[in-house]
């Protein structure tokens, strides 16, 4: 096992542990429209990405990706309904579902 491969590893163990559990309050607090809901995530996984930016030592910094983040971000908007209607499991799986058939069918 090198190096490189306990990363990965390392890496898919804390998505398996903190994957989902962000949408968990959208259960048991009013959240109303999920607009706010929305804010909060998006502003959040942008200190992050400005931590890892820092991190990395301040990579070139690449405008088309932005389009995924605004993508990524109006589909949060529909987070709120979706956990309220359906559930959290049933939710997170045809969002997980969505997301591999739309990255399958672009890549």
């Amino acid at each position: 096992l090198n190096s490189d491969d306990a990363v990965g590893y390392m890496a898919c163990a804390v998505a398996v542990l903190c994957f989902g559990s962000n949408y968990v309050p959208v259960k048991s607090t009013p959240t109303a429209d999920g607009l706010w809901f929305a804010l909060v995530m998006t502003f959040a996984v942008w200190l992050e990405g400005c931590a890892v930016q820092v991190f990395r030592g301040n990579p070139q910094f690449e405008p088309f990706a932005m389009l995924g983040g605004a993508l990524w971000a109006t589909g949060n908007m529909t987070v709120v309904p979706i956990v309220k209607t359906i559930g959290l499991g049933l939710g997170l799986l045809v969002w997980g579902l969505t997301c591999m058939l739309v990255g399958w069918a672009s890549g």
